[in-house]
């Protein structure tokens, strides 16, 4: 059989549906994927060997933008472009994983009357998950708390979707730091998170003397502030950016994050528990939920940004009980959610 994968914007959307395509070309069925042109999931789906239809989607902004004008002639034109792909490419399903990307390619095999399903990451579903949900023929979830928001929906919680990878386990001494020593990872993202560096900035002396070494993404953006100030410090390794942080997790007995779908599932499929500072301008504060449903789950601390002090963040590193966590991390079913969703989508046919 062959699917369309529709889904962009962000790594959280594009990884999953990756990992989806993967599996079912591993079953022997084909995939296209469907998103913006010159963007990151062209990028990412090309370097995975999967086709690239391109199409013209426009996110619409919460706030007033005069971009907003064009919304509703990019989104009609993307769905009428996106039937003429699912028909010329004799689509038999469509898989979409949330994001303005998707709506498009959602609402044209809707139209076409083409099995529709869609897996949404977050705790709380997104603009295209909540208008359309009652319309598809399956809808996958990976937080229950998720189904709160979708009132009158059958939802189905398998996780989130990731490529499984041979990580192995990094030697500390390429960085420059102790194998026998507790490493601390810090991360805001590829562009980094100038609130989370600001504050492990401030505090940096005392985590050493309390015998934390650190590895520490900076991001591009403040990359060459933070450099200049501690590429000295012994004990710490900053870079702006690495493909190898899913590793790195593997080696840090905590890590100082934002809270991204794909973020937390890479930290339960590493075992690791965080302090978890969410991203405050993500759409509808979804890495908020994200966070606190974490938090619940026992297996992360949550501070909000506008709470976010040096001494708070200090006090939090000092007090969480990483070994409880750890263990009921530990305790997590693995993940095998790209092969369950693929079992549960191919079983509908």
């Amino acid at each position: 059989m062959r699917f369309a994968m529709g889904a962009g914007g962000t790594g959280g959307h594009i990884v999953p549906a990756l990992a989806l395509a993967k599996e079912l070309s591993m079953q022997g069925h084909e995939c296209i994927f469907i998103g913006n042109a010159h963007s990151m999931e062209e990028r990412m789906a090309m370097q995975a060997g999967i086709p690239f239809h391109r199409i013209k989607v426009q996110k619409l902004y919460r706030s007033f933008k005069p971009d907003n004008l064009l919304f509703p002639i990019h989104l009609i034109s993307s769905i009428f472009h996106s039937i003429r792909i699912l028909k010329e490419g004799k689509i038999d399903g469509v898989i979409t994983t949330g994001g303005f990307v998707a709506g498009p390619v959602a609402i044209a095999a809707i139209l076409l009357k083409l099995p529709c399903f869609l897996h949404e990451s977050n705790s709380y579903p997104g603009l295209t998950t909540r208008h359309l949900a009652k319309r598809l023929s399956r809808l996958y979830i990976s937080f229950e708390d998720a189904r709160k928001y979708l009132p009158g929906v059958k939802a189905f919680n398998f996780g989130i979707p990731i490529q499984k990878k041979e990580h192995k386990r990094p030697d500390l001494g390429l960085y420059g730091l102790d194998e026998s020593k507790p490493c601390l990872l810090i991360t805001g993202g590829s562009q980094g998170s100038l609130a989370i560096n600001s504050a492990i900035s401030t505090i940096l002396d005392i985590l050493i003397a309390d015998g934390w070494q650190i590895l520490w993404q900076t991001g591009g953006t403040t990359y060459r502030k933070f450099h200049a100030k501690h590429h000295a410090t012994q004990g710490v390794h900053l870079f702006d950016f690495s493909p190898d942080l899913a590793s790195m997790m593997l080696r840090a007995d905590l890590a100082i994050t934002r809270a991204g779908a794909m973020t937390i599932a890479e930290l339960e499929s590493a075992a690791l528990p965080a302090i978890l500072i969410p991203l405050p301008t993500a759409a509808e504060n979804h890495q908020y939920y994200n966070a606190l449903a974490q938090k619940q789950k026992g297996v992360a601390e949550l501070i909000p940004q506008k709470d976010l002090s040096p001494q708070n963040l200090l006090t939090t590193i000092k007090t969480m009980d990483r070994e409880a966590m750890r263990s009921r991390l530990l305790a997590l079913p693995v993940n095998s959610a790209a092969e369950m969703i693929v079992k549960d989508i191919l079983a509908l046919y």
